[in-house]
Protein backbone atom coordinates (compact mmCIF):
# COMPACT_ATOMS: atom_id res chain seq x y z
CA UNK A 1 0.00 0.00 0.00
CA UNK A 2 1.45 3.17 -0.56
CA UNK A 3 1.16 6.91 1.11
CA UNK A 4 0.26 10.04 -0.57
CA UNK A 5 1.42 13.16 0.87
CA UNK A 6 -0.33 16.91 0.87
CA UNK A 7 1.41 17.73 -2.07
CA UNK A 8 0.90 14.95 -4.29
CA UNK A 9 -3.21 14.51 -2.82
CA UNK A 10 -3.77 18.15 -4.24
CA UNK A 11 -1.97 16.85 -7.90
CA UNK A 12 -4.20 14.13 -8.15
CA UNK A 13 -7.34 15.55 -7.10
CA UNK A 14 -9.37 18.50 -9.40
CA UNK A 15 -10.43 20.42 -5.99
CA UNK A 16 -8.47 23.57 -4.60
CA UNK A 17 -9.40 25.34 -1.61
CA UNK A 18 -11.35 25.66 0.55
CA UNK A 19 -12.65 22.21 -1.28
CA UNK A 20 -9.40 20.39 -1.22
CA UNK A 21 -10.56 18.95 2.43
CA UNK A 22 -7.97 15.38 2.24
CA UNK A 23 -4.94 15.92 4.39
CA UNK A 24 -3.27 13.45 3.53
CA UNK A 25 -4.04 9.28 2.29
CA UNK A 26 -2.18 7.18 5.17
CA UNK A 27 -2.56 3.69 2.53
CA UNK A 28 -3.55 3.27 -1.10
CA UNK A 29 -4.52 0.22 -2.60
CA UNK A 30 -5.66 1.53 -6.37
CA UNK A 31 -9.24 0.06 -6.81
CA UNK A 32 -9.25 -1.27 -3.46
CA UNK A 33 -9.33 0.26 -0.87
CA UNK A 34 -7.55 3.46 1.32
CA UNK A 35 -6.74 5.24 4.80
CA UNK A 36 -7.48 8.88 4.82
CA UNK A 37 -6.98 11.53 7.12
CA UNK A 38 -8.18 15.16 7.75
CA UNK A 39 -7.17 17.20 10.56
CA UNK A 40 -9.72 19.51 11.37
CA UNK A 41 -8.82 23.39 12.54
CA UNK A 42 -10.27 25.94 14.10
CA UNK A 43 -8.84 27.92 10.76
CA UNK A 44 -11.18 26.61 8.43
CA UNK A 45 -13.37 28.71 7.05
CA UNK A 46 -16.23 26.46 7.76
CA UNK A 47 -16.14 27.43 11.45
CA UNK A 48 -17.35 30.77 10.43
CA UNK A 49 -20.16 30.14 10.22
CA UNK A 50 -20.95 26.58 11.89
CA UNK A 51 -21.86 27.49 14.23
CA UNK A 52 -20.05 30.62 16.07
CA UNK A 53 -19.65 30.07 19.77
CA UNK A 54 -19.58 25.88 19.31
CA UNK A 55 -17.86 25.15 16.09
CA UNK A 56 -19.28 21.62 14.79
CA UNK A 57 -17.88 19.99 11.47
CA UNK A 58 -19.93 20.04 9.16
CA UNK A 59 -21.74 16.40 8.02
CA UNK A 60 -22.02 17.53 4.22
CA UNK A 61 -17.94 18.40 4.79
CA UNK A 62 -17.11 15.11 5.98
CA UNK A 63 -19.15 13.21 3.10
CA UNK A 64 -16.81 15.51 0.61
CA UNK A 65 -13.39 14.08 2.22
CA UNK A 66 -14.74 10.57 1.91
CA UNK A 67 -15.88 10.67 -1.66
CA UNK A 68 -12.47 12.86 -2.08
CA UNK A 69 -10.61 10.05 -0.54
CA UNK A 70 -12.80 7.35 -3.24
CA UNK A 71 -12.04 9.40 -5.76
CA UNK A 72 -8.13 8.46 -5.38
CA UNK A 73 -8.93 4.84 -4.95
CA UNK A 74 -10.44 4.61 -8.41
CA UNK A 75 -7.63 7.08 -9.73
CA UNK A 76 -5.74 4.40 -11.51
CA UNK A 77 -2.42 5.35 -10.39
CA UNK A 78 -2.19 8.15 -12.44
CA UNK A 79 -0.67 11.43 -11.32
CA UNK A 80 -3.10 14.19 -12.48
CA UNK A 81 -6.28 15.04 -11.73
CA UNK A 82 -9.18 12.63 -12.40
CA UNK A 83 -12.73 13.73 -12.45
CA UNK A 84 -14.94 12.17 -9.95
CA UNK A 85 -18.44 12.75 -9.31
CA UNK A 86 -20.96 12.08 -6.34
CA UNK A 87 -23.38 10.03 -7.57
CA UNK A 88 -25.14 9.14 -4.83
CA UNK A 89 -25.17 9.05 -0.66
CA UNK A 90 -26.92 5.76 1.04
CA UNK A 91 -27.71 5.29 4.25
CA UNK A 92 -24.99 7.59 5.60
CA UNK A 93 -25.34 8.09 9.61
CA UNK A 94 -23.58 10.91 11.84
CA UNK A 95 -22.79 9.21 15.36
CA UNK A 96 -20.61 11.82 17.50
CA UNK A 97 -19.85 14.94 16.56
CA UNK A 98 -16.56 16.26 15.55
CA UNK A 99 -14.99 19.60 16.63
CA UNK A 100 -11.68 21.69 15.80
CA UNK A 101 -8.55 19.94 16.92
CA UNK A 102 -10.11 15.84 16.06
CA UNK A 103 -8.16 14.43 13.38
CA UNK A 104 -10.43 12.36 11.11
CA UNK A 105 -9.58 9.03 9.93
CA UNK A 106 -11.49 8.09 6.47
CA UNK A 107 -11.31 4.04 5.42
CA UNK A 108 -12.74 4.03 2.12
CA UNK A 109 -13.57 -0.13 0.46
CA UNK A 110 -14.77 -0.14 -3.05
CA UNK A 111 -17.61 -2.52 -3.63
CA UNK A 112 -19.93 -3.08 -7.02
CA UNK A 113 -19.15 -1.44 -10.15
CA UNK A 114 -21.53 -0.77 -13.41
CA UNK A 115 -19.27 0.80 -15.73
CA UNK A 116 -17.96 4.05 -14.77
CA UNK A 117 -19.86 4.06 -11.52
CA UNK A 118 -17.94 2.52 -8.15
CA UNK A 119 -19.86 2.45 -4.60
CA UNK A 120 -17.86 2.34 -1.64
CA UNK A 121 -18.07 1.36 2.18
CA UNK A 122 -16.95 4.46 4.35
CA UNK A 123 -16.25 4.70 7.50
CA UNK A 124 -14.66 8.11 9.68
CA UNK A 125 -13.35 7.49 12.95
CA UNK A 126 -12.15 10.10 15.94
CA UNK A 127 -9.56 8.65 18.10
CA UNK A 128 -10.63 5.34 17.12
CA UNK A 129 -14.54 5.79 17.70
CA UNK A 130 -16.91 5.80 14.41
CA UNK A 131 -18.06 9.20 13.93
CA UNK A 132 -19.84 8.37 10.69
CA UNK A 133 -20.54 5.69 8.13
CA UNK A 134 -22.08 4.83 4.75
CA UNK A 135 -22.15 4.39 0.89
CA UNK A 136 -21.10 6.58 -1.84
CA UNK A 137 -20.97 5.95 -5.23
CA UNK A 138 -18.54 8.02 -7.42
CA UNK A 139 -19.30 8.13 -11.02
CA UNK A 140 -15.84 8.71 -12.80
CA UNK A 141 -16.15 11.13 -15.31
CA UNK A 142 -14.48 12.09 -18.96
CA UNK A 143 -11.86 14.61 -19.62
Amino acid sequence: MAAIGPVDVSRRLPHRHPLLLLDRVDDLEVGVSAVGTKNVSISDPVFAGHFPGNPIYPGVHMIEVAAQLCGLIGSSDEQGPVLGYLASIKRFRFRALVVPGDQMKITARAGASIGALTEFAVEITVDGEVVASGVLAIARGQG
